[in-house]
């Protein structure tokens, strides 16, 4: 059945509809609301407020990152990321469907090998 515009309804039908939707918002609200009040004062994250950076899921085995994925966890940019590679610095990407991917093994091993920083206090 194909719908029509709110205007191109008989007013019936737009009758009906405002007072089903006016009738049950109200209470979908409200419980809602209790529902959002309870779950945060139990310490309860809210998902949809939620911001930090994107970190590739955790998975078990290699898969398989975008140079996207790649660039957020080095933060670098990619004529730094090319440069790296070129000059045998940072493990090569792999072609996929004509895409530059990384095998996350390589990337976590890279990131390994990554020096420590040393804090004052520290032995020499």
């Amino acid at each position: 059945m194909r719908q029509t515009s709110p205007s191109k309804r008989p007013a019936t039908q737009v009758a009906f509809a405002k007072a089903k939707t006016s009738a049950i918002a109200p209470d979908l609200i409200e419980a809602n609301q209790a529902l959002a009040a309870k779950s945060l004062a139990r310490g309860e994250h809210d998902e949809r407020n939620v911001r930090a950076a994107n970190a590739p899921p955790a998975r078990e085995g290699a898969h398989l990152l975008s140079k996207r994925q790649v660039l957020a966890i080095i933060n670098v940019s990619y004529p730094t990321l090319w440069s790296w590679m070129r000059q045998g610095k940072f493990p090569r990407s792999r072609v996929v469907g004509g895409k530059s991917m990384w095998l996350s093994t390589d990337i976590e091993a890279w990131l390994a090998t990554l020096p420590v920083r040393k804090l004052k206090g520290d032995a020499s």
